[in-house]
């Protein structure tokens, strides 16, 4: 599953800006929670998450804010998540992905096998 989150703002000259989620310097994102401090913009006020599914499940809690910047301003804000759209999609089938073999890594290095080998391995 691959999860996208995304904000839309339309521009005064009617361009559509989208947010996108911001990492900070060590890789996580970074949210805010109004319930903790009302000065939620504060560096201390404010907690982190590494992964995008966390972060998706407490949005969809609601209450909390997620550091995000627009593609057109490059502006970093703190949006609401009421106003965040979460988009998830499905892996794709089986039959779209490699098979084993082809994306088996040492699949090109028969080189390395030899029958002493395939004696010794064949019970497993």
């Amino acid at each position: 599953m691959t999860i996208e989150l995304i904000r839309r703002r339309t521009l005064s000259d009617g361009r559509v800006e989208v947010f996108r989620p911001l990492k900070n310097a060590d890789g996580y994102y970074v949210l805010a929670d109004r319930a903790v401090d009302p000065q939620h913009t504060r560096a201390a006020n404010q907690f982190y998450v590494k992964d995008l599914a966390a972060v998706a499940a407490r949005l969809r809690r609601g209450g909390v804010s997620l550091r995000m910047r627009g593609d057109i301003s490059g502006q970093p804000n703190l949006i609401s998540a009421s106003e965040i759209e979460i988009e998830e999609t499905a892996p794709a089938p089986a039959s779209a992905r490699p098979s084993e073999a082809e994306d088996d890594p040492f699949a090109a290095f028969s080189e390395w096998a030899s029958e002493a080998d395939e004696r010794a391995y064949a019970g497993l």
